[in-house]
């Protein structure tokens, strides 16, 4: 028997070939066709590129790429009349085909989409977007020439960890400070700069991988230090540390629990007890006291209803010698890894080969550059999108959420939690209203929302598609109505 399948979109070798099909579905005793016959059946190159639907392809791209296209179009249709398929391949079929993966190298595998899950740093989707001026400045900084390793006021060459140094040590009181491509980064090379060759000393419990198996005692492994684990996994003491201290200790190295938390019968001690057992061992060289705190968070994330995080400038007050923390967490900026701390230690990682292969380009640093002005200015929490995120009352997402249902005339508002995520206040959430959907198949839709020029990503929770308004930036609501509406006409 045969079935019939107009305008089928088949995928074969990862291109998409679109034809009029009969698929034969044959037996054993069927007689197999002629495959010569229809192999000779398929029109040449020459014909095809004479069709009108790539006429426009013809004048934009080069000639040897549209006949490359072709080429690689009728190659996957010769792959599908080898694997049985019985069809008419027309030229015009083959030539649209060509066309639309032409077009396709066209479209950036990079695109801007509609984050409406409610996770504000969602690690998958970009983590933190930046304010408009940390944009803006990037864009500046990208398009011309900078004075990035320029010292204007002297005519000569300067240092790149200028642009942010002061801001920096305003900002934390840290006497000096560089700045590497992420954090992951920012603890390997310290690892690697001060301590290759020696012993870390590292809480059982704070012994973590991270997302992407990013493991701490491997990066110290591959780094050239040796792991030296303390205590046990819910309660390290600073009597643990202090009894394997010897002459090859080469720092105490605390770390941030990134996406977990230990609850219970827990204990750890303060950054000052760690101090006091680092400046204890004066059997070698000086033991660095390193907090690598992660998320980057300078403000008081307690006024907000969450848990306390650890900030970096109260670890520099805290007597730690380095801090080590994000630029795309909850500081909110362009990627970047952060290491602040005594000027000392500082100077040692600006004078090590590694820092040249991890240090910034110019749009990172004017994006950063731009970020830490918004908190020198006390104006983070309006200008800063995650912090206006986090800041956002329920009430005012009840308002937007409604404002969605009423303009598409479907859906409910119900309460909800926003997860803080990115590996920043882990099981920290914030309440929210949300837009939900009951439909048989909430997959589609969801698919469907993916599938738009700017996709929308929701969750699917319990039959239901939902869309949570405070990881939607403002400018966006128009966007999510539009796509509602398509969504709710399409499946009516």
């Amino acid at each position: 028997m045969s079935l019939e399948r107009p305008n089928t979109e088949l995928f074969v070798a990862g291109r998409i070939v679109s034809a009029r099909l009969t698929f034969t579905m044959s037996n054993s005793s069927d007689t197999p066709p002629d495959l010569s016959h229809k192999l000779r059946s398929l029109p040449s190159v020459d014909r095809v590129l004479a069709e009108p639907a790539l006429s426009p392809a013809l004048e934009q791209w080069p000639r040897s790429q549209v006949v490359d296209a072709v080429r690689a179009e009728l190659d996957s249709a010769r792959a599908l009349l080898g694997n049985g398929a019985a069809a008419a391949f027309a030229p015009a079929d083959i030539a649209e085909s060509a066309r639309h993966a032409l077009n396709g190298q066209l479209q950036p595998s990079l695109r801007r989409v509609i984050n409406a899950t409610g996770v504000v740093i969602h690690t998958n989707l970009g983590r933190a977007p930046v304010s408009e001026a940390a944009a803006q400045a990037m864009s500046e900084a990208a398009a011309g020439y900078s004075n990035l390793e320029y010292d204007l006021d002297a005519g000569e060459r300067g240092s790149r960890a200028n642009h942010l140094e002061s801001l920096l040590q305003s900002l934390t009181g840290a006497e000096a400070a560089v700045a590497v491509n992420n954090n992951a980064a920012a603890l390997y090379f310290v690892m690697a700069g001060l301590c290759a060759g020696r012993e870390v000393l590292v809480s059982r419990g704070q012994a973590v991988e991270i997302g992407g198996g990013f493991r701490i005692p491997d990066v110290l492994r591959d780094a050239g230090a040796t792991l030296v684990e303390v205590g046990t996994t819910n309660r390290t003491r600073a009597s643990d540390y202090a009894a394997v201290m010897h002459r090859d200790t080469a720092a105490i190295l605390r770390v941030h629990s990134s996406n977990f938390r230990i609850v219970g019968f827990t204990e750890e001690p303060s950054l000052a007890e760690l101090r006091k057992v680092a400046d204890r061992n004066t059997r070698g060289l000086p033991t660095l006291l390193i907090d690598d705190v992660g998320s980057g968070c300078l403000l008081d994330s307690r006024q907000f209803g969450l848990a306390y995080e650890p900030r970096p400038q109260d670890s520099i007050e805290g007597g730690a010698d380095l801090v080590l923390f994000s630029g795309d967490k909850l500081l909110g900026g362009p990627q970047a890894g952060l290491i602040i701390g005594r000027q000392a230690a500082v100077n040692r990682l600006r004078s090590h080969p590694l820092m040249r292969v991890l240090r910034l380009d110019k749009a990172a640093i004017a994006g950063l550059s731009a970020t830490l002005q918004h908190y020198l200015l006390g104006e983070a929490v309006d200008t800063v999108p995650i912090w206006r995120m986090i800041a956002a009352e329920p009430e005012q997402l009840r308002e937007r959420a409604g404002q969605w249902c009423s303009a598409v005339g479907a859906g409910e508002i119900e309460p909800s939690d926003s997860a803080i995520g990115g590996g920043s206040l882990p099981a920290e959430t914030r309440p929210t209203f949300v837009w939900t959907l009951d439909t048989p198949h909430p997959s589609d839709a969801a698919r469907q929302l993916r599938e738009r020029a700017v996709p929308i990503i929701a969750r699917v929770e319990h039959d239901r598609v939902i869309l949570d308004p405070r990881t939607v930036l403002p400018g966006e609501d128009a966007e999510v109505i539009a796509a509602l509406q398509q969504l709710l006409g399409n499946n009516a």
